[in-house]
């Protein structure tokens, strides 16, 4: 098993600045968890690894920070926070939880980028941006029937876990797109989705 500091060297752009940021982060959970359930009550290395890393290693499929991030479902700010800190300049955090809006309205001012955040249905919001990424909110064909209505320059990026096979088929089914799957640095279970082209059939 890979330590933080061999997961960390796997993700590009992480400075010093960032590595504080998410520090910060991090203590701002751990004091909100205590009243409103963002994440499971994890231990600092845990909630690095397992959520934080995670959501980091996207970075690598982005080649141009000066882009328009769409985070649906965004929850505890996984992954739109993490990437905002991580240097993307403008990320929209869309959570119809008003709990957890009022969380990310506090976890946005960690970030030295544009945090814009969005209490309410994704359905109901009309925005454009260059990517739509999306954490531990529901299968790639509701994802898709979500946002079918945005305008997506570029593409999504998607964190799957071990289903994202009988995800990408159940989709297919009502949606033609192409697609890349690309290998989580956390788990061979886990992987990360770039879904491109995407048609309603």
């Amino acid at each position: 098993m890979k330590n933080i500091d061999d997961l960390l060297f796997e993700i590009s752009n992480v400075s010093r600045e960032t590595l504080s940021a998410l520090e910060d982060y991090m203590q701002l959970v751990s004091e909100w968890n205590k009243s409103i359930n963002l994440l499971s009550r994890n231990t600092t290395d845990e909630l690095l690894k397992r959520h934080i890393v995670d959501c980091l290693q996207i970075m690598n499929f982005i080649k141009d920070s000066n882009i328009h991030v769409v985070d649906v479902g965004s929850g505890a700010g996984l992954p739109g926070v993490i990437l905002s800190i991580a240097g993307i300049k403008a990320v929209t955090l869309v959570e119809a939880n008003s709990k957890k809006s009022a969380f990310l309205l506090q976890a946005a001012q960690i970030s030295s980028n544009k945090i814009e955040i969005i209490n309410g249905r994704i359905e109901d919001i009309n925005i454009e941006c260059d990517i739509v990424t999306s954490r531990a909110l529901a299968d790639l064909e509701m994802i898709f029937n979500y946002v079918e209505h945005l305008e997506i320059k570029d593409k999504y990026l998607l964190l799957k876990g071990a289903k994202y096979q009988e995800e990408l088929i159940k989709a297919q089914k009502n949606w033609q797109f192409d697609h890349v799957i690309y290998d989580s640095i956390l788990s061979n279970t886990s992987k990360i989705l770039e879904i491109n082209n995407l048609v309603r059939i």
